[in-house]
């Protein structure tokens, strides 16, 4: 029963993190917009800058589970590159876990957060005027999907804990 959901939740990330470069996409044409407009036409947009920056954070919003999905994160392999497979096996999950613990407590600020912003009623402050949690409900998708894929990780049979991958082969 499990691994229906766990391809589903592979599958709405790997969506997510399309939709993430889809929204580079949209940064590069506010961009151009900005530059025809401002150079071409003398008149500035108000709100490409805005739009920007909304964009840059759901971008990387988007994109931050399936990082976590594929361990295509940073990694620093010193130590467990010179483990024994148990050690290195026991290494990896309690990363993982504690990865998934990280991730969780920065999910829970992050939703308090967004139903402070629904609450309240705050707008961002840039030139293009929406509701605040708009853009930082991405944050919380980011960090409750990482959670979820790192607890995966941690919990998954010892064939499935993987080296990071490097280049999308296994280091």
């Amino acid at each position: 029963m499990l691994y229906p959901l766990a391809r589903l939740h592979d599958s709405i990330t790997r969506v997510g993190f399309y939709l993430g470069g889809a929204t580079l996409g949209g940064i590069v044409v506010c961009f151009w917009i900005e530059v025809v407009a401002r150079y071409f036409f003398n008149a500035p947009t108000l709100w490409s800058g805005s739009l920007v920056a909304y964009f840059l954070c759901i971008s990387s919003s988007l994109a931050i589970p399936e990082l976590a999905r594929t361990h295509g994160h940073i990694a620093i392999t010193v130590l467990p590159e010179r483990l024994s497979p148990s050690s290195r096996q026991f290494y990896d999950r309690l990363i993982a876990l504690f990865a998934c613990s990280v991730c969780a407590v920065a999910a829970w600020i992050s939703l308090d957060e967004n139903l402070r912003q629904i609450s309240s009623g705050t707008t961002t402050a840039m030139g293009l005027n929406i509701p605040k949690y708009w853009v930082s409900s991405f944050i919380s998708y980011a960090f409750i999907n990482a959670a979820l894929h790192f607890l995966r990780h941690a919990l998954s049979p010892s064939s499935a804990v993987a080296a990071p991958h490097v280049d999308g082969h296994e280091a």
